[in-house]
């Protein structure tokens, strides 16, 4: 009779085959492997929950934005697109599967969202779309990437919680200007909820950059050449090209089966100035002091390719599809000096050194930075810019809430800026996102929520 310990031996054999064989050698053999790994996911689900009973049999959803196209080059015609925030238990690993929601209440009773047409023209070739700022004091930023953006062809999509009004009122002059469009993000509200409602924006990942970016995504997808999901404090300068298109256009051309091409991110040393007249995007960009290692990256992709988007790529991409540049990086500019020439992060200190292969050459920035110069001759322009910040005050406090919640000490709640402690002050007043929260009748599995009517306001404070 064969022993216990060579049973126990051989099981875990077998199951370790098993394991191995369906993720790291079928897929790869197989054709068409994310087909594969979906049936083996819902053969997964359907085991657990004759197992263990289904997840979740009534939940919230909230829904952010909903897109119709009447003709979609990828989606097909008469598409409904939705960017919908729900409990991820409503199915089990709900990154895997395309869902059909159908909601009643017995009653007959339905709820009507609204809706919005995608965007029919692109203000450039290239659409960068940028995460929520909260609680925004770093124009200087702003002013860099706007300017290097908008002259190499590309065009920034901004969505703003709260941010300071001096700045948001320069945001708006950009905007008029062409640079840059100023989006509403909402925080989540159940207007009528539940004892079971879970708090939607404690329990959401990142102040939903996932959702920012796929709403982007889904505004531009019949209309842009290029689109790339980054943070305001990431900008890209072609190497090698004059526009991003051409940049982009030589990438795809080269490498005809790739759907993201991912740049990976540097630190680059960054000295702000107290005011918009002392800025000098040669001497902030063409010098050599960079981070010792590089960061997980952002991508670029051609939209009609995606349906939708994460942080740092889409889930529905295969890695066979999904290439990491290596000639070309974003530059990070996140923790600027201050005005001051103090540090306002002294601790997780980012060490630097000279890199002079990595060097942007002075020429490529010499006319972004004559473009800036003609734009502060306008006197409307400077009445503006004169009541910018001249040091960081949010900023550090912001930084130091995430540092000491998730990265230090490992916090197993979901990242983002719920619970800081953001001080509210009279000489520091900002705008913040608002709209007509609504939510539908209970209905099952799912009660839906929305909002309508977005505004900008003056009189809820400086919050995440």
């Amino acid at each position: 009779m064969m022993e216990l310990r060579t049973m126990k031996i051989l099981f875990f054999s077998v199951i370790t085959t098993v394991y191995l064989l369906s993720f790291f050698v079928v897929p790869p053999i197989w054709e068409d492997a994310d087909q594969y790994l979906i049936r083996y996911d819902k053969f997964k689900k359907e085991v657990t929950e004759k197992i263990f009973g289904d997840p979740l049999t009534n939940t919230d959803a909230y829904i952010i934005n909903t897109y119709y196209y009447p003709k979609s080059k990828s989606l097909g015609e008469n598409a409904l697109a939705m960017v919908l925030l729900m409990n991820r238990n409503t199915m089990r690993d709900i990154t895997k599967y395309k869902m059909q929601l159908v909601a009643t209440n017995g009653t007959g009773e339905s709820v009507t969202i609204p809706f919005r047409s995608p965007r029919v023209t692109a203000p450039a070739p290239f659409i960068i779309c940028i995460s929520p700022q909260f609680v925004a004091e770093q124009w200087q930023i702003f002013v860099a990437h706007a300017h290097i953006a908008h002259y190499f062809g590309g065009h920034l999509h901004l969505y703003i919680t709260s941010m300071l009004e001096s700045y948001f009122n320069l945001v708006k002059e950009y905007e008029k200007l062409g640079y840059v469009t100023a989006d509403f993000w909402m925080r989540y509200k159940f207007p009528n909820s539940t004892l079971d409602s879970p708090e939607p924006n404690s329990n959401v990942e990142w102040r939903n950059q996932a959702g920012a970016h796929t709403d982007c995504l889904l505004q531009y997808k019949e209309v842009a050449s290029f689109i790339s999901f980054v943070d305001l404090d990431d900008v890209l300068v072609p190497r090698g090209f004059d526009s991003y298109f051409d940049e982009f256009s030589n990438l795809f051309y080269f490498h005809p089966n790739i759907l993201t091409f991912q740049y990976p991110k540097r630190e680059i040393m960054l000295h702000n100035k107290p005011n918009i007249q002392n800025i000098n995007l040669v001497e902030q960009f063409s010098h050599s002091w960079f981070g010792t290692y590089e960061d997980t990256g952002k991508i670029v992709a051609r939209p009609v390719d995606l349906d939708s988007m994460w942080i740092h790529r889409s889930f529905y991409v295969p890695d066979k599809k999904f290439r990491v540049v290596d000639h070309n990086f974003l530059l990070h500019m996140q923790r600027p000096v201050d005005t001051n020439g103090q540090d306002p992060i002294t601790y997780e200190m980012r060490s630097f050194q000279i890199y002079k292969h990595l060097k942007l050459n002075e020429s490529v920035l010499e006319p972004v930075q004559r473009e800036l110069e003609a734009l502060l001759n306008s006197t409307h322009f400077k009445e503006v810019a004169a009541k910018l910040p001249t040091h960081a005050y949010y900023f550090p406090i912001m930084f130091r809430c995430y540092f000491e919640k998730y990265y230090k000490s490992l916090d197993n709640t979901c990242p983002n800026g719920e619970g800081c402690l953001i001080p509210q002050r009279s000489d520091f007043p900002c705008i913040h996102s608002d709209a007509d929260y609504k939510s539908g009748p209970s209905m099952n599995p799912i009660t839906f929520h929305f909002h309508e009517n977005a505004r900008w306001s003056k009189d809820i404070g400086c919050y995440t």
